[in-house]
C-alpha cells in the first residue's frame, strides 16, 4: 500500500480526524492549529507551513534526531525497515481508537490541578478541658 492509498482511505481519514482531535485537546501551537482544522478554517497539509507549529515541530524533531543518532547503525536500519508497517499499524490504531474517550482523558490530564478544600480544624486551646468529647482520630 502506498502513502496515498493509506491516507486517502476511509481508515486514513478516520485516523486523521482522531489525530486532529487528540492534538487539539493537548493545546499549544499544534493544538490550536488542529482546532482550526477541525473547525474547517485550515487544511491539515498546511500544518508544517504554520510558523509556530513549525517551530514546535523542529524543536521536537531535534530531540528525536539525537535519540536516533545515538542508536547503533544496525538498530537504525532495522527501524527503517519496519517503518512502513509500523505506520500502517499506527494508522489502524488511530482509526479504531475511541476518540471521545481519549479526548476526555487528555482534557482531564491537562486540567489545572485543583487544591483540595482546606481542612477545618478546631481551634487549639490548651486550657480546654473537654478532651473527652474529641475523637482520638481528630487532628489537633
Amino acid at each position: 500500500m502506498t502513502g496515498h492509498e493509506l491516507f486517502g482511505s476511509e481508515q486514513g481519514e478516520r485516523a486523521r480526524q482522531t489525530a486532529m482531535r487528540l492534538l487539539a485537546a493537548t493545546g499549544g501551537a499544534a493544538g490550536d492549529f488542529a482546532g482550526e482544522v477541525l473547525a474547517g478554517r485550515r487544511r491539515p497539509h498546511e500544518l508544517l507551513a504554520h510558523g509556530p507549529v513549525l517551530d514546535e515541530f523542529v524543536q521536537e524533531a531535534r530531540g528525536w534526531w539525537r535519540i536516533i543518532d545515538a542508536l547503533p547503525a544496525e538498530e537504525r536500519q532495522r527501524l527503517a525497515g519496519e517503518a512502513w508497517s509500523s505506520l500502517e499499524r499506527q494508522v489502524g490504531e488511530l482509526a479504531t481508537l475511541d476518540a471521545d474517550e481519549a479526548v476526555a482523558e487528555l482534557e482531564k490530564l491537562s486540567a489545572p490541578a485543583q487544591d483540595p478544600p482546606p481542612r477545618t480544624r478546631r481551634p487549639r486551646d490548651d486550657e480546654d478541658d473537654d478532651w473527652s468529647e474529641r475523637s482520638y482520630l481528630e487532628p489537633l
